[in-house]
């Protein structure tokens, strides 16, 4: 989850630990009614909002409005292109549904006259496609980034606060634990309604642009945050935001916000998929601009409803830009967005982005006040080709920060400040001051230590520079069929204790098997560290040794193998045998996109009931095989960026994707190797954005191995024994069902963002969505590798266990595909998957039932 919703979370706790504070707060009014014109038709596309807030929503295709909101005393505002505003009192005595009947009007602008009508929207011959389509084909010509090099200033603000802050909430049980509050109430600049600032963050820096190569740099001069969330890590922090509202170039086909693609209304398809409008003429900034509406045609899709402000003169240029995300979109927790831009122009360059705002008010659900986001960027001080400096491109890392950059003073801050002119700047000092106070009070300090442990399942050792953190906490008790119940304790150290050296280690004991087990892990990173041993880049040599369990055919990729959520399975969980792992790894990760690793292993893997080491010529068993490998892995990921855990990273940007190429030596004899073989892995990840259709997560591996070598050693696909569902394994496949020396592997899921349910009446109000899945494999296993051909002894049968599929051999591919629906309750999916292939197997899942729980928008 980002820390937008670990911030949420934190919130809900608090107003939920008294039960009368938070059914006060859904004391809400479903706003809801129909608008027609004269003549008794319906009419689309219309902005209905409580007055002088950001409050409302679009009228659908029939008319039709609804949305909650606090409805007393508030006046009610309809307005529609080619019709007079329309304006009433609500009261606790008005009745709904609302029915609202609009009378024409007529706006004069230049040669243009626009009326009312019901007749059908057309693009051909219609004076507001053909303003849009003339900007759209010159937005290339214009971009001032067609220069070889590029620079400008920033000053950047971001704030969030609670929202709808009243003097009446302030007056409920849970916030008269903090009366202090009262004094930190602000004004938002969007609805006017009183908020609460609880985070708030300042930037100042310059970006660098180079045409070709085509690379970006920032120098950050200043950077002060401080908030509810600054008990996690920073990085993780700043990743997040930059990753939910970052920088828009809305002269682009699409348009990325919220992690989502949406289609710009300068796209060279936006006048398929948006309506045109032109509407009054108004004076911007000393500057006579028409004003071009546009709504998409349909109104569940991702795209925008806003105005452009465009010069009247023969240059045409975009003055200002106004959007809003639809109310009707299948988007999670926004209940309204704004984007606003402005340009300005110079005598060789007609498109200078001066100012971005983007607005947002998230909730989780309408019961519960929400959250109010603000992100403001001033630009200034452009400079182009020669006058740029290119001292910042000599760096590799993309962010240039000095170790002062943190922390500067008042008198560095106002230089900057009175670009925001009275706007969010400036609001964290009072921020600092209200999170001290408020961590005195228990109440806040340990309901803040509790979310902490949620999301990062690690406990500090101590709050304020933690050298050891104790966990994972998910992990201490987990269950399998060979161990039953297993207990894990252990932790690991941060860059407090040392910022160059990191230990881990691990204590397991299985008490079905009534064995120890280890793990411990001492790493030198080259460069110092912040906090965590994995902060990328990483450039370190790591020692470790394992002495552990090793489950054939699951792979663990994205959770912890002892993850007590994975305990209850579907089949039984004993195809585990135990391994005796020691590594010494180099690693060395650039910011290209490149990085280098090379990893020295000698690896035992041990027989036990479960997974018995026969040999294929019936000499007897082994106990154990050895062997001592060499690995080399390449990997390439441009662009990647990350979000910092205490114990992993996860990539923040998958619709950039990412190869990898791994080889693998080991000769028998050299160093206790049993056997010779060489094993190559390569893969291929991304998401592929198809806006407006949703889009598509793809995986694709292939991978061979040369020699001979028994089934530990060779290619056993990931099975998935749990309920819950896990990414890039097989849901209906059991471990060791096949075992290959070659395949080729697939996963790839359509993520269909409610391109159906949007569209399906009743359906669409549930704000569901569609997934789709198909994954296979197709492998082969040479004679000399298969135990029923092979009897030279040098490899083993499989383990017999007669009660399901073991060492199928492949004859075509295995392919399950799924369907399932996302988003209920914002929160859980369920997912259906069926076998398509091998279905008559012994004693396998058809199909399966998977659930998730996740958080997304």
């Amino acid at each position: 989850m980002n820390y937008l919703v670990k911030k949420y979370v934190l919130l809900i706790a608090i107003i939920m630990m008294n039960a009368q504070a938070m059914f006060a707060q859904s004391s809400l009014t479903r706003i809801s009614g129909n608008v027609k014109d004269e003549n008794g038709e319906a009419l689309p596309y219309t902005t209905v909002r409580l007055k002088d807030t950001s409050t409302g929503c679009i009228t659908d295709y029939n008319g039709n409005f609804s949305f909650n909101a606090k409805a007393n005393g508030q006046t009610l505002v309809v307005t529609c292109i080619g019709y007079k505003d329309y304006e009433v009192k609500l009261s606790s005595s008005t009745r709904y549904p609302l029915n609202i009947t609009l009378t024409s009007s007529a706006y004069d602008m230049e040669e243009v006259v626009i009326k009312p009508t019901r007749e059908r929207y057309q693009k051909k011959g219609n004076p507001a496609v053909e303003l849009i389509t003339e900007i759209i084909n010159r937005r290339n010509t214009d971009n001032p980034f067609n220069n070889e090099f590029v620079s400008r200033d920033r000053y950047e603000t971001f704030l969030i606060a609670l929202d709808n802050f009243t003097e009446e909430k302030q007056q409920q049980a849970t916030f008269r634990n903090f009366p202090f509050l009262k004094e930190y109430v602000d004004t938002s600049q969007v609805s006017g309604k009183p908020i609460l600032n609880v985070s708030s963050r300042e930037l100042a820096a310059t970006d660098y642009f180079q045409r070709r190569p085509s690379r970006q740099k920032q120098k950050v001069h200043g950077r002060e945050w401080i908030g509810i969330e600054d008990f996690l890590p920073d990085e993780e922090v700043r990743a997040s935001v930059e990753a939910t509202l970052k920088d828009v170039d809305l002269f682009n086909d699409k348009v990325m916000i919220m992690r989502n693609e949406f289609v710009s209304p300068f796209s060279d398809i936006a006048t398929t998929y948006y309506r045109f409008y032109l509407q009054d003429t108004l004076v911007v900034e000393g500057e006579k601009c028409v004003d071009l509406a546009f709504v998409p045609r349909n109104l569940q899709s991702f795209g925008f409803t806003g105005h452009l402000y465009i010069t009247v003169d023969s240059t045409h240029f975009v003055k200002w830009v106004q959007m809003n995300v639809p109310y009707d979109i299948n988007l999670n927790f926004v209940e309204y967005m704004n984007v606003e831009q402005k340009f300005d122009r110079d005598s060789e360059h007609p498109r200078l982005l001066t100012y971005e705002c983007i607005t947002a008010e998230l909730k989780l659900y309408d019961f519960i006040d929400g959250i109010y986001g603000r992100r403001e960027v001033f630009y200034s001080g452009y400079k182009f080709n020669d006058d740029v400096d290119r001292e910042p491109f000599t760096h590799q890392e993309p962010i240039i920060e000095t170790e002062d950059a943190m922390g500067k003073d008042s008198e560095f801050w106002a230089q900057y400040r009175s670009m925001d002119d009275g706007g969010d700047g400036g609001k964290t000092q009072d921020v600092e001051e209200m999170i001290s106070r408020l961590r005195e009070v228990p109440l806040y300090y340990w309901t803040e230590q509790l979310i902490n442990l949620i999301f990062s399942g690690f406990v500090p050792l101590r709050q304020e520079n933690n050298p050891f953190y104790i966990g994972p906490i998910n992990t201490i008790l987990s269950y399998n069929g060979m161990e039953k119940l297993r207990i894990k304790l252990g932790g690991m150290t941060t860059a407090n204790l040392n910022p160059h050296l990191f230990g881990t280690g691990y204590l397991i004991y299985g008490l079905d098997d009534n064995r120890f087990k280890y793990y411990g892990r001492l790493e030198y990173s080259f460069p110092a560290k912040k906090e965590q041993w994995n902060e990328f880049p990483v450039h370190s040599l790591r020692l470790q040794y394992e002495d552990d369990i090793y489950q054939y055919g699951q792979q663990y990729l994205y959770t912890n193998k002892d993850n007590a959520l994975l305990s209850l399975k579907r089949l039984p969980d004993n195809m585990i045998g135990y391994v005796r792992n020691a590594e010494l790894t180099y690693t060395l990760e650039r910011h290209s996109g490149f990085s280098f690793t090379g990893v020295l292993r000698n690896r035992v893997n041990e027989a036990t009931r479960f997974i018995p080491m026969e040999r294929s010529d019936g000499s007897g068993p082994v106990n154990e095989i050895m062997q001592t490998e060499l690995e080399i892995g390449l990997r390439y990921a441009p662009h990647e960026k990350f979000v910092q855990h205490k114990w992993n990273r996860k990539s923040k940007t998958p619709e950039h994707p990412v190869f990898t190429l791994n080889h693998t030596f080991s000769k028998a004899g050299l160093l206790g190797s049993d056997y010779s073989i060489q094993h190559t892995e390569l893969s291929y990840r991304q998401r592929i954005m198809a806006a407006p259709v949703g889009y598509f997560d793809v995986m694709l591996r292939a991978g061979k191995i040369w020699g001979q070598a028994p089934y530990p050693l060779l290619i056993i696909p990931n099975a998935n024994l749990s309920y819950t569902y896990r990414k890039e394994t097989f849901e209906t496949m059991t471990p060791m069902e096949f075992v290959m020396d070659q395949h080729l592997t697939w996963d790839v899921v359509y993520y269909m963002n409610g391109l159906i349910f949007n569209r399906t009446p009743l359906l669409k109000k549930l704000k569901l969505r569609e997934v789709l899945y198909c994954r296979g494999t197709w492998g082969s296993l040479s004679d000399k590798n298969n135990p029923a051909i092979d009897t030279s002894g040098k490899i083993f049968f499989y383990p017999t266990d007669r009660s399901k599929a073991t060492g199928t051999v492949m004859t075509e591919p295995f392919v399950e595909i799924g369907a399932g629906v996302e988003n209920i309750f914002k929160l859980m999916s369920i997912n259906w998957f069926k076998r398509m292939t091998y279905k008559n197997s012994p004693d396998v899942d058809q199909w399966g039932l998977r659930i998730a729980v996740h958080l997304q928008y």
